[in-house]
């Protein structure tokens, strides 16, 4: 059937005029210009500097407003990316909201309450689950996990990934903490596909990459960004600061910082391979001035996502943000008011793509459970986003006209033609009393405990051949035979 490209015609919200769009622009203008990035990688200095940057000391980087111009003029204003099978499943800029599961939470909470360290296995789980359920679109790397024995630290962005392609098809967001992991990842995701030229027809990942708060590019994420600029892959570079620590307290100036590492990282993927398809956007915490915790659902976080989202289509660029997510400590009432709040603010921003559904604990921490809570919340925004159709059919004058006054509807033909236009739950409870307490009086977090038990007993992923597991294993070998001995 294929996918919608047409540009949405739905409820949006707008917090920015067009007056401070352009003086957030014009203050991350300011920063490259004026105030400079620590670019701490001689690779990219040198072709900032030959394209009309300057060098300050040994790496802080300026470039002018024009070198961000000709970036944005060259980077695809849309793009798709598509399943393990070649399928088409996201198409990036018409402002239609694709939701993924995870990002690189710490812990992981089963839905017996097992609270523990992020396994390999649990990689697999968070990858199942979001493959059964409708409303979830991909699959962002859900957990890190910690080396044991056996399994060196060096090997496990390799074996994560192998659990994650395995588990679904859809297509996949991957966070690593070096360029050669994503390098080895990408040699497995070229076995999958038959090879590097079907991959890169098809893509179906998407290197995930921050620049550190406040204005710094690292080596190693240069060394990722220019790896997927090299193949033309498509990727994502986005801001992820703590507003009020790594960035000043007001959101405005949290963007400016944002707005000017994102454009940095667009200027050095444009430079290295004009075209490169590009997402941006940012994931930020909040610092919680009592404590010195930070948080990730508050009205001030919504500020900078639903802002940044709107300098992204002012650039002509797709972006990526987070929601689906809370942070209470268990999937309880809290967050189950605020996995809906903040899902749906991001789909009013009009983002591209938003990860993070079923996280709990301000990102430390990965619930089944609320990840099923994230997938009937969105089903509900999805429905109410569609609009309201208004044309000779759905104004249905002639069934009025024939029922007349003192009729009833619900046997009429039109009603069963077209009752399956409304949207019903599969998780939230509709029925009469006597039947709920006919099934045993559940709460909602009862319902999501039992439809993930459900899901696991039943749900199906097809197989990768045994020749390409076999394949990306040896990646794995390859990779073994040339570490350093453990000290």
């Amino acid at each position: 059937m294929g996918i919608d490209r047409t540009s949405r015609d739905a409820p949006q919200f707008r917090l920015l005029t067009d007056e401070k769009i352009r003086a957030i622009h014009d203050g991350a203008m300011t920063v490259l210009e004026d105030v400079g990035i620590e670019v701490a990688h001689e690779d990219a200095r040198e072709m900032l500097v030959a394209a009309g940057g300057t060098l300050e000391g040994d790496t802080l980087i300026k470039i002018p407003r024009g070198l961000v111009d000709a970036s944005l003029a060259s980077a695809p204003r849309a793009f798709s990316l598509y399943d393990r099978n070649g399928e088409e499943a996201i198409f990036l800029g018409a402002g239609m909201t694709y939701y993924g599961a995870g990002v690189t939470n710490l812990a992981y909470i089963d839905i017996d309450g097992d609270r523990h360290d992020f396994t390999l296995d649990d990689i697999g789980k968070v990858a199942f689950l979001a493959d059964a359920l409708p409303n979830i679109d991909f699959v962002a790397t859900p957990g890190v996990v910690k080396p044991s024995s056996g399994r060196r630290v060096e090997l496990l962005d390799q074996m994560a990934f192998i659990e994650m392609v395995s588990n679904t098809t859809m297509p996949l967001v991957i966070l690593t903490p070096d360029a050669y992991q994503m390098e080895d990842i990408f040699e497995m995701a070229d076995l999958i596909a038959g090879g590097r030229d079907s991959f890169n027809a098809k893509p179906f990942l998407m290197p995930y990459l921050n620049p550190v708060s406040p204005l710094v590019f690292n080596p190693e994420t240069v060394d990722k960004l220019f790896l997927a600029a090299d193949r033309g892959t498509p990727v994502c570079v986005q801001a992820a600061p703590p507003i009020g620590g790594s960035t000043p307290v007001t959101a405005a100036g949290g963007l400016v910082i944002s707005a000017a590492e994102t454009l940095m990282g667009l200027v050095l993927s444009q430079l290295r391979n004009a075209g490169t398809p590009f997402v941006s956007g940012v994931v930020p915490f909040v610092m919680d001035m009592r404590s010195g915790n930070t948080a990730t659902t508050t009205p001030d976080w919504m500020h900078v996502v639903i802002a940044m989202g709107e300098l992204t289509r002012h650039w002509g660029i797709p972006s990526l943000t987070s929601s689906g997510s809370s942070d209470s400590k268990i999937p309880d009432e809290q967050a189950a008011f605020e996995v809906p709040y903040y899902s749906q603010g991001v789909m009013l921003s009009g983002a591209d793509m938003s990860f993070n559904s079923g996280r709990l604990e301000c990102g430390l921490l990965h619930s089944p459970v609320l990840l099923v809570y994230a997938d009937e919340a969105i089903g509900m925004h999805r429905r109410f986003f569609r609009g309201m159709e208004v044309d000779e059919t759905t104004l249905a004058l002639d069934v009025i006209k024939e029922v007349g006054p003192g009729g009833f509807f619900l046997g009429h033909q039109h009603t069963r033609d077209h009752f399956r236009d409304l949207w019903e739950p599969t998780l939230t409870s509709w029925e009469p009393r006597d039947l709920w307490e006919s099934r045993g009086s559940t709460t909602m977090l009862e319902r999501a405990r039992e439809k993930v038990a459900l899901i696991r007993a039943q749900h199906v992923v097809e197989s990768l051949p045994q020749e390409v597991l076999a394949g990306m294993q040896a990646v794995i070998d390859r990779r073994a035979a040339i570490l350093p001995d453990e000290a």
